[in-house]
């Protein structure tokens, strides 16, 4: 069994067992003292509020929170009403306006957070499928701006991984990502 054990400078000890608390929970000590527990990979969240770990075969969730990021991303590519693809204006309105698991604060990712989502083992689509199974393997918006032009922004092509710039009028998918935790 996985276990934590504190020892203070009074020479007491505290010892956690990994079973008696949740990814995230905060643990409180004397005084308003805490120390949190750090919580590596994935979790998957699904409709109903129940939770599974990253591992877990299912692929029917809705949201994934990556613990090493403190991200929470929505697992589906967004685009139109049809599932059609659309400018980046649109995509950054469509995250914003996501209501999912009851959070409001959506948002499309940075360059780096989304490009951080690439996995160089896979295309069609180049991220791990089984965490994020209704990411289509096309061009996803990011915020990031480009310096040399207003008129464009970074996204990433799912197909095989590229991250390259492109005009924020040009159609494309969104992924929507929140600050986990808050």
């Amino acid at each position: 069994m996985n276990a934590i054990t504190i020892r203070t400078k009074g020479e007491a000890e505290i010892s956690i067992s990994a079973g008696s608390f949740q990814p995230g929970q905060l643990i409180e000590l004397e005084r308003g003292q805490a120390i949190h527990h750090h919580v590596t990979g994935h979790t998957k969240l699904f409709a109903d509020g129940t939770r599974a770990a990253g591992s877990d075969p299912r692929t029917d969730h809705v949201a994934v929170i990556d613990h090493s990021t403190g991200l929470m991303w929505a697992v589906k590519s967004i685009g139109d009403s049809d599932g059609d693809p659309m400018s980046q204006a649109d995509c950054d309105k469509a995250c914003s306006e996501l209501r999912l698991l009851g959070h409001d604060d959506w948002r499309l990712p940075t360059r780096n957070e989304l490009a951080a989502l690439v996995d160089d083992t896979r295309h069609e689509p180049a991220i791990d499928s089984s965490l994020f199974p209704g990411v289509l393997a096309r061009w996803h918006w990011t915020s990031t701006p480009c310096a040399w032009s207003s008129a464009s922004a970074w996204g990433v092509d799912f197909n095989l991984g590229n991250v390259s710039n492109g005009h924020r009028n040009d159609n494309g998918f969104a992924l929507a990502v929140r600050r986990a935790g808050q």
